[in-house]
């Protein structure tokens, strides 16, 4: 009786899942699996885009290489999150889950938070049960959690798999030019001249909430295997994992050696690549390149 009414409980579950643009997320992937993608806005010569539905990551390279200007980035708003709590609840939703790019670098959780108390404000507390999780540093779990979904598991279940793998999900970022760093002024012209000069790569690593450069090697084949160092130095349990490549306007030979060391020196079990979308390019130029997986959990 008690395995009958557990079933029956969560079945009558209907659970949304969102994410915003920064994930990154392939869209064959986002379709199949009925993720909805919240955009953040972009700005660049007098007009505005937005990331995922307006502007496509191969269309922000683009311009990125033709233009003086980078474009400015803006957060989804508590407004357009409300929308779309309202419509998962008029569409019978009884949870709805959010994964939102890390908080420290956007006020996008910040506001999808607002918005939640707008919402049990408008309907009650409880009339739709909402869990928003800041990332604190990649969001393309919510992939596992549509696809726990779809096997029948609980909103609990689900939840619990979202804390336990962010608190694991790193990322090590490497950038091939210096040129964009000093378009956005994060760093100096001098600074970017002697590295362009020494032909330094600068490598970041993303942890919890915060991006900071660790290292920095010479010539574009030192970058990929500088970046796959650190990683294999760092994963838990690859050969249980599917490795991230996130790129940039990055020629196919570089992306491939990338994939064949984290399959073969690393022993990801699996690589799925996705291309950077263009509020990251904002940050990092076109010429970026990434992995991410799952490290030791943090506290």
């Amino acid at each position: 009786r008690t395995v009958s009414a557990g079933i029956k409980e969560k079945n009558m579950e209907k659970i949304h899942i969102l994410t915003d643009s920064s994930s990154d997320i392939p869209q064959a992937l986002v379709e199949q699996h009925g993720i909805e993608i919240v955009p953040i806005m972009l700005s660049h010569g007098g007009r505005t885009f937005r990331e995922y539905y307006d502007i496509t990551p191969a269309e922000c390279c683009r311009l990125l290489e033709e233009s003086d200007e980078i474009p400015s980035t803006a957060m989804a708003t508590p407004a357009v999150f409300l929308e779309s709590y309202n419509r998962a609840f008029e569409r019978g939703c009884t949870h709805l889950i959010g994964v939102l790019i890390n908080g420290s670098g956007s006020g996008t959780y910040q506001a999808a938070c607002l918005a939640k108390g707008m919402f049990e404000e408008e309907h009650g507390e409880g009339a739709m049960v909402i869990e928003v999780f800041d990332s604190r540093t990649y969001t393309y779990i919510v992939v596992k959690a549509a696809e726990m979904r779809e096997q029948g598991e609980s909103f609990e279940a689900i939840t619990s798999v979202i804390r336990s793998r962010l608190s694991r999900v790193e990322a090590y970022l490497g950038v091939y030019t210096l040129k964009y760093l000093k378009k956005s002024g994060r760093i100096s012209g001098g600074a970017a001249f002697v590295g362009e000069a020494l032909g330094l790569k600068p490598i970041s690593f993303v942890y919890d909430g915060a991006v900071k450069v660790c290292d920095k090697v010479r010539g574009e084949k030192a970058l990929a295997a500088g970046i796959c160092k650190k990683v294999a130095a760092r994963v838990q349990q690859p050969e249980k994992q599917t490795g991230i490549l996130l790129y940039g306007d990055v020629p196919e030979e570089r992306l491939a050696e990338v994939e064949k060391r984290m399959r073969e020196e690393i022993g990801f079990k699996d690589v799925v690549r996705c291309a950077i979308g263009p509020s990251v390019l904002s940050n990092t130029g076109p010429l970026a390149i990434a992995v991410a997986y799952y490290g030791a959990p943090r506290e």
